[in-house]
């Protein structure tokens, strides 16, 4: 059973000091965003970021590095079916976020829920039409990278 909590996964690979994310085209909308699912009962919040990259990216994300980001945000339940007596006094569902880095060997296979993907340097980001908490997620995602030298702005 899923539980009132949505994951979101930024993935992104570091080449010569610069960072690359990794988004997806939704098939059924005309937006771009990242990785993004419900966690179902029993399950972490780790694991479920961890399984919906497997499943939409089509890469066994097990061994790859996850970084839970301080981003999150709330999504109304009218978005979701959430169905049953434990979800009707729940009006939103919080969004946590996570960014995980992948190996450049790693082959993307996307599920039917997105029709593309590319890898974006973060300025792109602007040009794409995308969620709110997609765009703070890649901020804070840049920032930390940044801040720790591992990229170059």
């Amino acid at each position: 059973m899923r539980t009132a909590k949505q994951v979101l996964v930024i993935p992104f690979v570091i080449r010569d000091a610069v960072l690359q994310l990794v988004i997806l085209k939704r098939a059924d909308l005309e937006i771009w965003q990242w990785v993004a699912g419900g966690v179902e009962e029993n399950e972490s919040l780790d694991e479920a970021a961890r399984r919906e990259c497997s499943e939409e990216l089509g890469i066994a994300c097990r061994d790859n590095p996850l970084l839970p980001l301080e981003s999150h945000c709330t999504i109304p339940k009218c978005h979701f079916d959430l169905q049953g007596a434990a979800y009707d006094h729940i009006y939103t569902v919080t969004e946590h976020a996570f960014a995980i880095e992948l190996k450049v060997s790693d082959k993307i296979a996307l599920s039917e829920e997105h029709s593309e993907y590319m890898f974006i340097a973060y300025p792109q980001l602007t040009d794409l039409k995308t969620w709110d908490s997609n765009s703070n997620a890649a901020w804070e995602l840049r920032q930390r990278l940044l801040d720790n030298h591992l990229i170059v702005a």
